[in-house]
């Protein structure tokens, strides 16, 4: 197996990089489904998406980050609040994608 892409599988960042990049593509998708229809959960899904991306990027970058020498210079609240925002963001991203999927399905019934 060629060095880089076993460094890649063996990393777990050929499947961190997937998921950004589907991440993103569901993000386009939302905004064309918002822009297409006008629909609310449209936006809603799209804001979701956003979340989940910027959730996801803030888990790998937080890695290659987050030094102990910046850890102890930020105190423990902030460490703290450092490490469980991803959470708080990938928790609000789900739950604005799958009530956008709830509100456009409510909007395209509403509209027949």
């Amino acid at each position: 197996m060629d060095l880089l892409l076993k460094f890649f599988v063996t990393n777990g960042y050929l499947m961190d990089a997937l998921g950004v990049v589907g991440l993103g593509l569901l993000g386009l998708a939302a905004v064309r489904l918002s822009q297409r229809y006008r629909s609310w959960g449209g936006s809603l899904l799209a804001s979701g998406a956003l979340l989940l991306l910027l959730g996801r990027l803030w888990v790998l970058a937080a890695g290659q980050l987050m030094t102990p020498e910046l850890a102890e210079e930020f105190g423990t609240t902030v460490t703290e609040i450092i490490a469980l925002a991803p959470f708080a963001l990938l928790t609000a991203g789900l739950a604005g994608v799958v009530w956008g999927l709830w509100g456009h399905e409510q909007w395209l019934r509403a509209e027949r």
